[in-house]
């Protein structure tokens, strides 16, 4: 079957709001899997952070800010969260975080001029631990995303069937249950009980997409259970 990820009603937002779906980020439900996703993630920011200049990393869907830790001493982090931490400006890591639906924030084009003017453009935007599957609707989102003068990496759960057995056994410590799977030619989506809808994508997929906004491959990385991708906006050198 060959399809585009259809686009929901808000679902998954609604669920955030309520707090339900933060089980989905508390320690003690980690199972294995997760924290290898985890442990690979940060590996490759860290290599991509001492490999890439950028003087601001921005971590959108932050939770309690897991990425502060891998940028350089030199550059800035801002957490952007619907339900974040209450510290609003980090004591540490040169760091602030901004309550904040992630949707509403790339919206804000006057915020974000601003973010370009200050850092001359050197900003990284990460979409961690598979935050573009959870997105009620995560093309729109990641469209508005890419019309951002930054430049962009994702983490994403694998689409094979190791990974989602992995992504189930996730969902159901967390007391989330799949009702169903549904799988396409681009993405694999989990229906859960709630109403939450949680998808892993290909990454040629994205791929393809992303390069239509104007961006470039700089580095992947793939494994069993998750993939990294990271893009330079073309003008941006």
């Amino acid at each position: 079957m060959n399809s585009s990820a259809p686009e929901f009603e808000q679902f998954n937002r609604s669920i955030y709001l309520h707090g339900e779906a933060g089980r989905l980020m508390r320690p003690n439900y980690f199972t294995a899997k997760v924290r290898q996703f985890h442990e690979l993630e940060r590996r490759f920011y860290a290599d991509l952070l001492r490999a890439a200049r950028y003087d601001l990393v921005i971590e959108v869907g932050c939770s309690c800010y897991r990425l502060i830790g891998v940028k350089s001493d030199a550059s800035d982090y801002l957490g952007i969260d619907i339900n974040p931490a209450r510290t609003r400006r980090l004591k540490s890591g040169k760091g602030a975080v901004i309550r904040c639906e992630a949707d509403k924030f790339f919206k804000r084009t006057r915020l974000i001029s601003k973010i370009r003017s200050r850092y001359d453009g050197k900003v990284l935007c990460i979409l961690p631990f598979n935050f573009l599957g959870t997105m009620d609707a995560p093309m729109e989102f990641l469209t508005r995303v890419c019309q951002a003068p930054f430049d962009l990496a994702l983490s994403l759960f694998a689409t094979n069937e190791a990974a989602t057995l992995a992504r189930c056994e996730y969902y159901d410590l967390c007391g989330i249950g799949i009702e169903s799977v549904e799988r396409t030619d681009d993405y694999v989506r989990l229906n859960c009980s709630n109403g939450f809808r949680a998808f892993a994508f290909e990454p040629l997929f994205l791929q393809n997409r992303i390069a239509a906004c104007g961006f470039r491959l700089s580095g992947a990385q793939y494994s069993h259970v998750c993939n990294f991708l990271h893009f330079r906006k073309s003008n941006t050198g």
